[in-house]
């Protein structure tokens, strides 16, 4: 009798102990490292880091922001620091100090560009892509397909793909094609899917069966990346690393 109840005792110390030892972790910032890493493996990250999550994407600038002001215990960028920093301290001098910061890599996403499933264009350069963006190729007709207007779906303007998209292929300028903007990417690949000529421009973490992935001759990469402000606490170490652990 003793002994099943010293178990019962020493059972509920651990349970309390470890209901004690579990901690909110609130992770700001860029839409897609929350997407493609965070809120995708969310579940396994708070399993095996014994945390729970808090997400927030509101951009790299406002995590990092977020991160400074004791707002958020994890900023999410996928940028380098130094030109997040740099685009921060433009508006309000001296906001972010890059040194106060450690960053960890913890992934990369590509760049997917996709089309209707019925498109018979499998494949294109990004030279070729880079003339429909700029507006200079309207019809797939030129690109080997049928005789039909291209509509090029992407983020609203300071997207994180569609930035990355028009400083590789742009030299940093707007899409000038005829174009349709959402504010994420499960809503481009499902309008894609409903209309024929469309062309979408997503993180390839966000493409399912419902459109064709159009394959090109050079991968575009965007790091997924996590930033503490200081050395990161036991809280946010343990996230990082499972993190790391369920993005592999």
């Amino acid at each position: 009798m003793f002994t099943k109840t010293l178990a019962l005792i020493l059972a509920g110390t651990m349970l309390v102990a470890t209901s004690a030892s579990a901690a909110e972790v609130k992770i700001n910032g860029f839409t897609t490292v929350a997407g493609a890493l965070v809120e995708a493996h969310k579940a396994d990250i708070e399993k095996a880091s014994g945390h729970t999550l808090t997400v927030v994407a509101n951009g790299s600038g406002h995590g990092l922001t977020d991160l400074a002001e004791g707002k958020a215990n994890i900023a999410m960028i996928s940028a380098p620091l130094e030109e997040v920093a740099a685009k921060i301290n433009e508006k309000t001098p001296g906001a972010i100090d890059v040194a106060a910061f450690q960053v960890v890599q913890v992934g990369e996403a590509k760049v997917a560009f996709v089309a209707n499933s019925a498109n018979k264009v499998k494949e294109l350069t990004n030279e070729k892509i880079t003339a429909v963006l700029k507006g200079t190729t309207t019809n797939w007709k030129d690109l080997g397909g049928d005789d039909a207007p291209v509509l090029v779906v992407t983020e609203v303007s300071g997207g994180g793909i569609r930035s990355l998209v028009e400083g590789e292929l742009l030299a940093k300028e707007a899409i000038a094609a005829n174009k349709r903007e959402l504010p994420n990417g499960s809503q481009i690949v499902k309008i894609v899917s409903q209309i024929p000529g469309a062309l979408g421009v997503v993180s390839a973490s966000q493409v399912d069966a419902s459109v064709a992935q159009i394959k090109t001759d050079k991968d575009l990469v965007q790091p997924l990346i996590l930033v503490t402000k200081g050395a990161p606490s036991a809280e946010a170490q343990a996230v990082i690393d499972a993190a790391k652990a369920a993005y592999k």
